[in-house]
């Protein structure tokens, strides 16, 4: 059933035509709006209107009090904090993809071993429901999915008088970016919006009659979205004036870079024990310390990676803008390495540059 209702999917998203030519470029508030585009198709109650790209509604006295009620009933949130933590709390579909990743690519995050029998079994289910979708998703994952899901809660939120418009545009900017990062398009974030929405159902209900009409459903927004008058056809991803990074990684290590992979792409990279000096000890716990991975081009002449001016240091969330498939490796141990094929990325015997 998994590997049919993805194969649907697949089927479903070729039919989504490409980006239209003269298409019209989103400002950066459209474009917020536009990724929640599938949750905005929900009536919710004290909102009479279907809040589209150009804006939003503000509920009156009357309408106020009914979706807050609907707010606080359904994901128990009525403050600005309330709204942060279940983010954090709810939207684990990523999360999960994200561990199952370093998994898949032999860079395991924890010992599995570790886990008690039921959590053991729990993680392994999950893990293996995930996999059908690394074919289709690589490292894009779910991340649509959430973030369509978490803006739409913030529009609502917004709405009724919980956050104001600072604080939404403070909330979902990380999500924006992030949509950057990993997209390109509007059909690349429509084939994540609707896996994701696959795991998520799957997970909790197996029965396949019911599996395919949730995901006929979800089919039919993307649909509308996308016919000849909808919001993802009149309007072309968002192109930034200038490049906006994202926070992908936790903390801020940092790691080495040769000028040369900087320019022109990575293709190696290996994972050292960081040297550690008088300042590292006094830093130890600091989220900028040295990570220990090194990046290099590949092709460097001979002696020039010998050549301390021929590095940058760099934030590894940094990298991770610039090549997002790296992330399934970042918690590889210490001497390990990779080399780029021009595919995928493959297990090597570490040789260290100087």
């Amino acid at each position: 059933m998994w590997e049919k209702q993805i194969k649907d999917i697949v089927k479903f998203v070729e039919t989504i035509p490409d980006e239209a030519k003269g298409a019209k470029q989103p400002t950066r508030a459209q474009f917020t709006r536009l990724l929640s585009e599938p949750s905005a198709a929900r009536r919710v109650p004290g909102i009479p209107i279907r809040m589209n790209e150009n804006g939003e509604h503000k509920c009156n006295p009357s309408e106020e009090k009914m979706t807050r009620d609907f707010m606080k009933h359904m994901f128990n949130i009525d403050s600005k904090e309330s709204l942060i933590d279940f983010q954090k709390i709810q939207f684990r579909q990523s999360v999960h993809y994200e561990q199952f990743m370093t998994f898949w690519k032999d860079a395991p995050l924890f010992d599995l071993d570790e886990l008690d029998a039921e959590p053991r079994k729990f993680f392994d289910t999950l893990n293996e429901k995930a996999k059908h979708f690394y074919p289709v998703l690589q490292e894009r994952g779910f991340y649509a999915w959430d973030i369509n899901e978490y803006i739409g809660i913030c529009r609502i939120a917004k709405a009724c008088g919980i956050i104001d418009d600072k604080e939404f545009d403070e909330i979902t900017d990380h999500f924006v970016r992030k949509a950057q990062v990993f997209y390109s398009s509007f059909k690349e974030y429509a084939l994540s919006v609707l896996c994701g929405a696959m795991y998520t159902f799957l997970i909790s209900n197996e029965n396949e009659k019911t599996v395919s009409d949730f995901i006929e459903l979800q089919k039919r927004v993307i649909s509308d979205i996308c016919d000849k008058n909808g919001p993802w056809t009149r309007y072309g991803w968002y192109t930034p004036p200038e490049y906006e990074w994202a926070q992908i990684y936790p903390g801020n290590p940092r790691c080495f870079i040769t000028k040369d992979a900087f320019e022109k792409g990575i293709d190696y990279m290996y994972r050292e024990e960081a040297p550690v000096d008088d300042q590292d000890k006094e830093e130890e716990a600091s989220e900028e310390k040295d990570c220990g991975w090194r990046f290099f081009h590949g092709d460097e002449p001979d002696g020039y990676t010998d050549d301390p001016e021929n590095y940058k240091m760099v934030s590894l969330n940094t990298i991770l803008n610039m090549r997002p498939d790296i992330l399934a490796f970042v918690e590889a141990p210490y001497d390990s390495a990779y080399s780029w094929d021009g595919t995928d990325w493959n297990k090597e015997p570490l040789v260290k540059k100087k």
